[in-house]
């Protein structure tokens, strides 16, 4: 029942190069975020692991492809030259046996793809669905101080990466591993010799892009941030035109523009020199040792047929080579390089992951609301409520309020006022509880508030506040928000009490306008009247106001003050209001100073006393 404002900034994800070549996050425990990482997987046990099954079978399968290619080839050299025992049957049934092959290797890598893809996105609603329970469960104090678009960001960007991590670089994953493993295995049983001259230029490639992703790790790092300078200057210059036009700083702001749009400029063509190199280096050193195998290879070759002219029946540790495997071993020899650099990439990215899972982990691992136990259960109430000897900070080392003491009775209309940093709004969220008191009591008609759930406190207590939150809908059901179940009859009756059926009716689609993401098709004054009636239809024993009516114009101001009383007849309500011409009819004034309650009355006793209150109204009036 309780309103809450939220504030959507625009996130910004990091700025990624190419593959290989981009600015890598590093998680701050790499083993701690593991360890969770991988117990967050057990949602998928099964399909993982049929996934790694499938994914063996169909590399393997296509692992003998080229080796029967091979076969395939010395089988048509020989019948070429009319050899014994040449046939085109065999030669038919190699084909046969391949396009077999690559039929199963389809077949199971398309069942990975699909089982992973499921995979990954259950994991994904998972975290989701924990990450949105979790903030519901996090006291107030946890926002207070992190920006909302960093959580925005771990929900969105975080757990994105986190799903095509787990959808592609996994996959990728299991398929490197397993393809450097076969690929070498079927080298082996081809040539030894060759297979070492693999092994011995494999190093070369590795440590050309080593030196490469290396060097190019800052300069993308740095176009992240000048990224995400620009995009930040973007997003605050284009959201406060007004005041950028209206102080005349277009040229300033133009060239502040320019300026960051330079740096990103210069570390934009130093990544995309890096990320350039990177490839054209790599397929260097490939096609390098691809040359040297392909001598050898042809040596080998030549040496074969001249010791065994029928070109059959070489061993693996022989200096000699099958014609046909000529070009089995060399497109082996690029498989088996191919995985190597990739793990090199897949690794980075997984750091990455590894980065936005430990953002995810330290939400869904951060202190929650303290629990108490829950003995008392609140009914229908009358709304006397006591505040008893009240000690609170937001933070340990600063005590805003200090042993406060209050009695208001119920059925009344209580005014806080005070000037700012008082501790006004303080007060009455620790009548909804938002935070936790650090000593006292505050009692609903005797009952502790602590004794019973937040929920079901809540319930008994309207909330408007002055920050204005209606979410895209039809303006009936932002108006039934806190209670689906009210009659479109009392809907009117309230909208009418508080000024707003009139401005409804006169919209295109009345209560069934869709107000859109931002709330601009109404005005600001229109929303804070659509808050007040939702906060009324919720039907609460008690009303909280804060700041309400600061958004509304004068003349409407009036009406609702006559509305709102009605509305608040025979039931507590707390105004907090800094014109105090609003609230000179409150029954009690509660005079707020350095976090404690230096005054209260009504207005007459107070203007009596002149006191706190007196110069603070005299101020607004002088």
């Amino acid at each position: 029942m309780a309103d809450t404002s939220k504030r959507s900034n625009q996130h910004r994800g990091p700025m990624g190069g190419p593959p290989g070549a981009r600015s890598v996050e590093k998680p701050k425990n790499m083993k701690v975020a593991l360890s969770k990482f991988v117990k967050e997987l057990n949602c998928i046990k099964i399909p993982l692991i049929l996934t790694i099954i499938f994914s063996i079978i169909a590399i393997t399968v296509s692992i003998f492809v080229p080796k029967l290619t091979g076969k395939a080839l010395t089988e048509i050299f020989n019948l070429s030259r009319n050899q014994e025992g040449a046939t085109m049957t065999k030669i038919v049934g190699y084909l046969l046996t391949m396009a077999l092959l690559y039929l199963i290797n389809y077949i199971f890598n398309l069942f990975s793809q699909i089982l992973m893809g499921k995979a990954s996105v259950k994991v994904a609603q998972n975290i989701r669905t924990k990450l949105k329970e979790k903030l519901n469960r996090l006291p107030l104090s946890y926002f207070d101080n992190r920006e909302t678009g960093d959580v925005l960001s771990v929900f969105v960007n975080d757990v994105d990466n986190i799903q095509s991590s787990l959808q592609q670089s996994l996959n990728q994953l299991i398929n490197c591993i397993i393809t450097v493993v076969g690929v070498f295995v079927m080298m082996l049983t081809i040539n030894f010799w060759l297979t070492l001259i693999v092994i011995v230029l494999l190093p070369l490639a590795m440590l050309l892009s080593g030196f490469v992703l290396k060097h190019s790790q800052k300069y993308f790092t740095r176009q992240a941030n000048d990224l995400g300078a620009v995009n930040g200057h973007i997003e605050e210059t284009y959201t406060n035109q007004k005041t950028v036009k209206a102080y005349t700083n277009e040229d300033k702001a133009i060239a502040e523009f320019e300026e960051k749009n330079a740096r990103l400029y210069e570390s934009g063509q130093k990544s995309n020199f890096y990320s350039g190199l990177l490839m054209p280096l790599i397929n260097f050193a490939t096609n390098f040792g691809y040359v040297v195998l392909s001598l050898v290879s042809c040596i080998f070759i030549l040496n074969g047929l001249k010791i065994n002219p029928a070109g059959t029946g070489f061993g693996v540790f022989d200096f000699a080579l099958e014609i046909g495997y000529l070009t089995t071993f060399l497109n082996y020899s690029q498989d088996f390089t191919r995985p190597l650099t990739q793990l090199a990439q897949i690794f980075n990215v997984f750091q990455t992951t590894l980065a936005a899972s430990e953002r995810v982990f330290e939400i869904l691992d951060a202190e929650e609301e303290p629990k108490f136990e829950v003995t008392n259960t609140l009914g229908k109430l009358e709304g006397h409520v006591t505040f008893e000897h009240l000690t609170f900070g937001y933070t340990p080392d600063k005590i805003l309020l200090k042993d406060v003491n209050c009695d208001i009775p119920q059925g009344k209309m209580v005014a806080i006022v005070g000037p700012t940093g008082a501790g006004k709004t303080t007060l009455v969220n620790l009548i909804m509880r938002f935070y936790e008191l650090n000593g006292g009591k505050i009692t609903i008609d005797g009952v502790d508030i602590k004794t019973v759930s937040r929920s079901n406190l809540r319930q008994k207590i309207g909330m408007v506040l002055q920050d204005t939150w209606l979410f895209n809908g039809t303006i009936r059901d932002n108006l039934k928000y806190g209670n689906p179940n009210i009659s479109d009859e009392e809907m009117i009756s309230v909208c009418e009490s508080v000024k707003a059926h009139h401005f409804i009716t006169t919209l295109e689609n009345g209560y069934d306008t869709i107000i859109n993401e931002t709330g601009t098709n109404i005005s600001q004054g229109q929303k804070q009247l659509l808050t007040i009636a939702r906060a009324i239809l919720a039907q609460p024993d008690i009303m909280i106001l804060d700041e309400a009516t600061s958004n509304i114009d004068t003349r409407t101001e009036i009406l609702i003050q006559k509305a709102m009383k009605v509305a608040m007849s025979n039931r507590t309500s707390f105004v907090i209001a800094h014109r105090l011409s609003t609230i000179v009819n409150a029954d009690k004034i509660l005079v707020v100073n350095n976090g404690d309650i230096v005054e209260q009355g009504n207005h007459n006793e107070l203007m009596k006393q002149k006191g706190f209150y007196y110069n603070l109204y005299n101020s607004q009036f002088s």
